[in-house]
């Protein structure tokens, strides 16, 4: 009787072991295992568009003047590329109808376990010609996706890389950045229609007074007349929080008739 009980707890361990194994294949192993493949096969994707005058080193004083030689390659759902050297914030922007369809879906328009895809606000102005063009993408592991955008709370690393590149279609544009903000979702910083110049200082007085920080001079222009980008992505500071790092498009980008 005694064996025959041995051999049932034994038994018994082995399933619990077995079950405990099967839990975390299912729960922790598969399901980084579907990001890691969604996100090689992102990257791969990424990479197939990716403008050529980000394949070298870019030249920020000859920049402007830079066309991109393979816009034709560029899918209709890309609205501009974002980079920030020294970072893994490379990628495509899309848009959407909705500002859900690209946190769950990838630049192909397939689901992609959450890995999601940077896109543009779809109140914004798919030429980021708008005062204001809010670009957000997921905080993922391995400082995937936006994930990098948490090195900019602190002042130093924005002083080290104070500049990124926003391609468009027909040109590269810098991006000057000079402010990073905590907040929660529901923050007047997704605010994405102006009605008057009013509404616009106001909005820029929120940003300078609640961002975490600032690299304004009194010899910079930040007006009413500014294309600003934001970069958003959740953070880990407080429950929702989100981190936004705030730009000023440079030169201003005309609204295209």
């Amino acid at each position: 009787m005694k064996v025959k009980a041995a051999l049932a707890v034994v038994f018994l361990l082995l399933c619990a072991a077995a079950y405990c194994a099967y839990r975390y294949y299912k729960e922790d192993v598969l399901p980084q295992k579907q990001i890691d493949d969604a996100y090689d096969e992102a990257t791969e994707l990424f990479g197939q568009i990716r403008p050529e005058t980000l394949k070298a080193e870019i030249d920020a004083e000859a920049v402007n003047d830079d066309l991109l030689s393979n816009a034709e390659k560029v899918s209709n759902r890309v609205v501009g590329w974002i980079n920030i050297p020294d970072t893994h914030i490379d990628f495509p922007i899309a848009q959407a109808d909705d500002n859900d369809f690209y946190l769950h879906n990838g630049l192909d328009g397939t689901y992609n376990y959450e890995l999601g895809c940077p896109f543009l606000d779809y109140r914004c102005e798919s030429d980021f010609s708008g005062f204001n063009s809010i670009v957000y993408a997921h905080h993922m592991t391995e400082q995937r996706m936006f994930a990098d955008i948490s090195l900019f709370s602190d002042s130093r690393f924005m002083e080290e890389h104070p500049k990124g590149y926003l391609t468009l279609h027909d040109k590269v544009y810098g991006v000057k950045f000079f402010a990073y903000m905590n907040v929660y979702p529901t923050a007047p910083v997704y605010t994405s229609l102006f009605m008057t110049s009013s509404e616009k200082k106001e909005y820029l007085e929120y940003i300078l007074k609640e961002s975490k920080y600032t690299q304004m001079t009194e010899t910079e222009e930040l007006d009413e007349n500014s294309n600003l980008l934001l970069l958003s992505t959740c953070t880990y500071e407080y429950k929702d929080a989100r981190g936004v790092l705030v730009g000023i498009i440079e030169p201003k980008i005309e609204k295209q008739e």
